[in-house]
């Protein structure tokens, strides 16, 4: 499916196998050639979609010579590696996203990580099983690719005539950028500000001192005020308000801080006992493991401020109110 923003910009929805069943790839006209914003999971259908949506433009997958990624996860970048080996595009990604491409390309390591870092955290057995098998499903959604260019915030392209800015917007990412094009007061926003839900925050397990709740909060912040007509999100459907969107974001995630302060008074929890009152425990077991990181991340920010105190026992964090 394929739908003009733009004369020369166009959205195009990719489908993903997943309960949140598809992903928008954008694809800007210029110069006789495609540059393609995100590009969809490494599964058939993708390719399929991706092809029939250029050949409406009168293109082919082999006219693409730019692809602007605005994070590494699968359904954002599953097929750049791909693109990238049938046109030779250029990839640009940011420097601390090309940093989980490396690891993600590193599995034993990474398992190794992730049962070290959720077992402790409560997350049962069975499920950190399950989450191994999914480690090696997502894994293979992702084509591996070359970084051409690490995207910096402040980066400016012109393309077809037209200025797209860089802004960085960490939380779901440590590395994830949105891109904006000033002269039409659109973006896009990838998982930064989705109109519906809001994205998974989760914890670098390679590097456990990124706070993603107060990077979010604070990347919110710093956009909230840019002088944008129509927000396009990876996922759902574009809207007009940004600063009312961020402002029910926030609402949202300090509702969330004082339900798990108050499932932490007077009681110890590990953080998954903590995600199971706040999500409710008949989860499906990978949206078990959302609601953890979900979780843990605002656990860390109360620890900071002193509200939370922790202490391990039989290898379990517990956590408890200050």
């Amino acid at each position: 499916m394929i739908d003009r923003i733009l004369p020369d910009l166009y959205r195009i929805t990719l489908p993903m196998p997943f309960r949140l069943r598809h992903v928008h790839a954008y694809a800007l006209l210029h110069d006789g050639r495609v540059a393609l914003f995100d590009t969809g999971m490494n599964i058939p259908d993708t390719y399929r979609v991706l092809d029939e949506a250029l050949a409406t433009l009168g293109k082919t997958t082999r006219d693409i010579d730019r692809i602007f990624l605005t994070h590494f996860h699968a359904d954002h970048c599953g097929t750049a590696g791909k693109l990238q080996e049938l046109s030779g595009a250029a990839v640009h990604l940011s420097a601390s996203d090309e940093t989980r491409l490396q690891h993600n390309n590193r599995h034993d390591e990474l398992v190794e990580r992730a049962r070290g870092f959720y077992l402790p955290q409560g997350l049962p057995e069975k499920a950190m099983d399950n989450l191994v098998k999914l480690m090696a499903v997502f894994r293979k959604a992702t084509v591996p690719f070359r970084v051409d260019r690490r995207l910096a915030p402040g980066d400016s392209f012109s393309l077809g005539g037209r200025t797209i800015e860089v802004i960085a917007a960490p939380g779901h990412t440590a590395g994830q950028m949105c891109f904006y094009f000033p002269g039409e007061g659109i973006l896009l926003a990838g998982d930064h500000i989705l109109p519906d839900i809001t994205p998974n925050l989760s914890p670098d397990i390679f590097r456990l001192e990124y706070r993603p709740l107060s990077s979010f909060l604070e990347s919110l912040g710093a956009i909230r005020d840019l002088p944008v007509r129509t927000v396009y999100p990876a996922h759902g459907d574009p809207y007009p308000d940004l600063a009312k969107r961020v402002d029910e974001i926030r609402e949202h995630h300090a509702e969330r801080t004082q339900l798990i302060v108050e499932a932490l008074r007077g009681k110890e929890k590990t953080a998954f006992e903590v995600s199971g009152d706040i999500f409710g425990t008949d989860l499906p077991e990978f949206d078990q493991f959302l609601a953890l990181n979900e979780t843990y991340v605002h656990i860390v920010e109360l620890a900071d401020r002193g509200a939370v105190r922790s202490a391990e026992r039989d290898g379990r964090v517990r956590y408890r109110a200050a």
